[in-house]
């Protein structure tokens, strides 16, 4: 059973002093940290929306994400039904600018050798065209939308994931493979219940998410995730000996 958790409830005291002990909201560790916004602000065009949320985190965790963000605002502005968004339109010249720096060299070829041909068809699969597209590498973006997940987490909960359990997170195409076995309960459970209640949102259409707690087990949460009113995400935190027989995590 799932408890519907509205935005409203966001803590702010035990968030001030868990950031004066500057304790990093992915891993826990104490010492200096800095403040990571989720999702990425590069996401967002200029200027800024002012209810942006942060979450402390250490130099390690902070650090080794900036790739995958740049990767993530990538795929996501090439997405068919996305390019045309406004904050897409407007912020094109800085993704273009980044890249063209000399640093990004990686990023430019991991693009171009990810460029493949693909039938444009209409929604009943009728052929329309032969066009260009880009195969994501959606390891990379399930990395980003789970540490969206761990940092929402943090923002609401007042705590870390706790050691024992562990996030899961995949696209709404990735969703929508699963067996009926679990895909049947999961809609009737949660994700139907969750859609029906308004979204919280933030900057122009580029980011709104709906989430819910486990009525037995606070631990156990589901976060639903949009991009730019299109790309959709699901994001959980389970036990890690619930996720698949050997413990190991993986797209939902």
């Amino acid at each position: 059973m799932i408890l519907l958790d509205t935005p409203e409830c966001l803590p702010s005291l035990w968030f001030t002093l868990r950031k004066k002990n500057q304790e990093c909201a992915y891993c826990g560790s104490i010492g200096k940290v800095t403040m990571d916004h989720i999702p990425p602000k590069l996401l967002f065009s200029r200027p800024l929306p002012k209810d942006l949320i942060t979450v402390p985190a250490c130099a390690k965790c902070h650090g080794e994400t900036s790739k995958d963000d740049e990767y993530l605002r990538l795929a996501l502005q090439m997405r068919d039904g996305i390019a045309e968004h406004p904050d897409v339109i407007k912020s094109r010249p800085t993704l273009l600018r980044s890249l063209e720096k000399p640093e990004a060299v990686g990023m430019r070829n991991s693009v171009l050798g990810s460029i493949v041909g693909a039938e444009l068809c209409t929604p009943s699969g009728i052929f329309i065209k032969n066009i260009l597209a880009m195969k994501t590498r959606m390891d990379r973006v399930d990395r980003v939308v789970a540490r969206i997940t761990r940092g929402l987490f943090y923002r609401y909960k007042g705590y870390i994931v706790p050691r024992g359990y562990d996030v899961v997170a995949g696209s709404k195409e990735a969703v929508d493979r699963l067996p009926p076995d679990i895909r049947n309960p999961l809609d009737e459970g949660v994700l139907n219940r969750l859609l029906a209640v308004p979204a919280f949102c933030i900057g122009n259409g580029v980011f709104s998410y709906r989430f819910g707690t486990d009525t037995c087990d606070a631990n156990i949460t589901c976060w639903v995730l949009c991009f730019y009113e299109q790309a959709g995400f699901l994001g959980m935190t389970f036990p890690i000996n619930c996720l698949n027989p050997s413990g190991q995590h993986g797209t939902p």
